[in-house]
């Protein structure tokens, strides 16, 4: 029982470091500081969606059951996060005020007309 005193404690401090991590995440804005286009499906969006690979289940169960594999999984997680766009879900965004993506907008407004 002595040897698992420095347990709870440190426990404590992770989970209190994950939850604050993602607190101030969640808290920045989500609003783009130029017009996105997305190469897929065309639209042109300011407030791309976030989206995170893996699962949260599998995150909370590696949690509980260890905690060195639930902080590897949630930092990989949150290394994992990305852009997308809102209407199709696609990473395929770049930035709509570049030759690129005002030569993307065009081939892709002949192609729907």
């Amino acid at each position: 029982m002595e040897a698992l005193r420095w347990l709870i404690p440190l426990l404590a401090l992770v989970v209190i470091f994950v939850v604050g991590g993602r607190a101030i995440l969640s808290l920045s804005s989500r609003r783009s500081e130029e017009p996105l286009l997305c190469t897929t499906c065309g639209g042109q969006t300011d407030m791309p969606q976030s989206q995170i690979r893996g699962s949260r289940v599998i995150e909370i169960i590696l949690w509980l059951a260890f905690v060195i594999p639930g902080l590897l999984y949630s930092l990989w997680r949150q290394s994992t996060r990305q852009k997308v766009c809102p209407t199709c879900g696609s990473a395929t965004l770049i930035l709509a005020n570049t030759p690129e993506g005002r030569r993307r907008a065009e081939q892709l407004s002949k192609g729907k007309g």
